[in-house]
């Protein structure tokens, strides 16, 4: 039985945290960079880690990113299995303890940290955001979201295509006119939305192809 971390680096490997608010100083004193960052909006569909169930999430959780070929937390040292800021590791990281995972699961949930917390006071910067979430808020693809292969998905695939139009034009224009890093973006606007799309075709087309494998297996009757 495990009583403590062995630094087996598992943990890590999953994805890194989310941030609450207890965690705001470690960004706002440049501890963990936005650009490290990407927030997953309100209304966007995630998998939540502990009911282990896709979800809708109701407002902004924001995470450290991955590495670019895996999951894995990027601030994971992959040969030592160390983590490069562990000093000032966010509140998932110190309270989750993989023997018992009941401190994190009374925490994972509570006290999101937001984008709104770290930016409303910076004038025009936050106006864009709450005009890109108009704009292309998820909301506004309710019936794609709930059926991305069927018929009903049709009657929003147009305002869908303008909605991925959009979303691009907008991180090209804070990129060439307002000086931004690409990589903030993702911290800044969330992901963007043509990805997010087109990852969950194709969770809706693995879904499909399992219920008819599994409805017609090889050899079967």
């Amino acid at each position: 039985m495990i009583h403590g971390c062995s630094r087996c680096g598992t943990c890590c490997r999953k994805g890194g945290p989310a941030l609450h608010l207890e965690d705001r100083p470690l960004v706002e004193q440049g501890f963990i960079h936005t650009r490290f960052l990407y927030t997953i909006r309100r209304g966007e569909p995630a998998r939540d880690p502990v009911r282990d169930r896709l979800i809708r999430v109701d407002g902004d959780i924001i995470k450290i990113k991955g590495g670019s070929e895996n999951w894995a937390c990027c601030f994971l040292d992959g040969d030592s299995n160390r983590c490069r800021i562990y000093e000032h590791r966010p509140l998932e990281c110190r309270e989750l303890e993989c023997w018992n995972t009941s401190r994190i699961e009374q925490v994972y949930d509570r006290r999101r940290l937001s984008r709104r917390d770290l930016l409303a006071g910076i004038d025009g910067l936050w106006e864009l955001i709450e005009d890109h979430e108009r704009r292309c808020g998820y909301d506004r693809m309710q019936g794609w979201l709930e059926d991305p292969t069927g018929r009903g998905a049709e009657a929003t695939r147009r305002q869908l295509v303008e909605i991925i139009r959009y979303d691009a034009e907008i991180r090209r224009l804070m990129i060439s006119r307002m000086g931004l890093e690409a990589g903030m973006l993702d911290f800044l606007l969330g992901r963007p939305v043509e990805q997010v799309v087109r990852l969950l075709e194709r969770q809706a087309d693995s879904s499909m192809t399992h219920r008819v494998d599994g409805a017609n297996p090889p050899g079967g009757e």
